[in-house]
């Protein structure tokens, strides 16, 4: 089973016909490749899901977490970039807006002067802004992008199932300090999300034909080929 289901070239097909190709092939008979595929047997048939989700939380002899966690991470620090962003830039408009308002009697001793204060206001709320949003962001991003991982990673499978769960979740840890009325909509709307991005995912996954169980294969040893280097 793990023998066909092993990347032998990587690429994106759709119905049949191939639309990427990587003309790095791998040969599936030579002792490389079956011993690999021996070992991903092997390990398939004796892990269970708590194996699989400890494994996440397990540093390599690298001292490199895990795929998953890395996943994780970069979702946090998207959902920040993001959030620093879509904050950040209209409180700087608000504040430049206002002080210009505030200080149109005001006398300043050079325009020097004026303009450094200007910035300092602009800067000031453009981080705030910025920071109130991104944090918030970063929460949700990471916490969908864990639940529904740490979800799929257990059950070694992608469904719709796994990303309603995690944005149900992640909504709910995203209103945890407004009060249960606050975290059930927050759930909701997270689950919501979840489901539509569910949709999309698994979908995309089905028409590549590609599996979870190959996702986790291949971004371990990506991971790893990467750690040698």
């Amino acid at each position: 089973m793990w023998k066909r289901k092993i990347p032998i070239r990587l690429g994106l097909s759709i119905f049949g016909v191939e639309i990427l190709s990587n003309n790095d092939i791998i040969d599936p008979t030579s002792p490389s490749a079956q011993k690999l595929a021996e070992e991903a047997r092997r390990t398939a048939e004796n892990e269970t899901g708590w194996d699989r989700l400890k494994a996440i939380f397990k540093t390599d002899e690298f001292n490199s977490v895990s795929p998953e966690l890395d996943s994780t991470f970069a979702a946090a620090a998207g959902g920040l970039l993001a959030g620093m962003i879509i904050g950040g830039i209209p409180a700087s408009k608000l504040a430049h807006e206002d002080f210009i308002t505030r200080n149109k009697a005001s006398t300043f001793e050079n325009h020097i002067e004026a303009k450094s204060k200007l910035q300092f206001n602009v800067t000031r709320a453009m981080v705030v802004g910025g920071w109130r949003v991104g944090w918030r962001l970063a929460l949700f991003t990471g916490g969908f992008t864990f639940f529904t991982t740490a979800v799929s990673t257990y059950r070694n499978k992608s469904s719709i199932f796994e990303f309603s769960a995690g944005g149900l979740l992640a909504g709910s840890m995203y209103k945890f300090t407004m009060g249960p009325k606050a975290m059930v909509s927050g759930g909701l709307a997270g689950g919501v999300l979840g489901t539509v991005a569910g949709a999309v995912t698994v979908g995309l996954l089905k028409l590549t034909g590609t599996t979870t169980e190959e996702l986790r294969y291949w971004r371990k040893g990506w991971k790893e080929s990467q750690n040698r280097y």
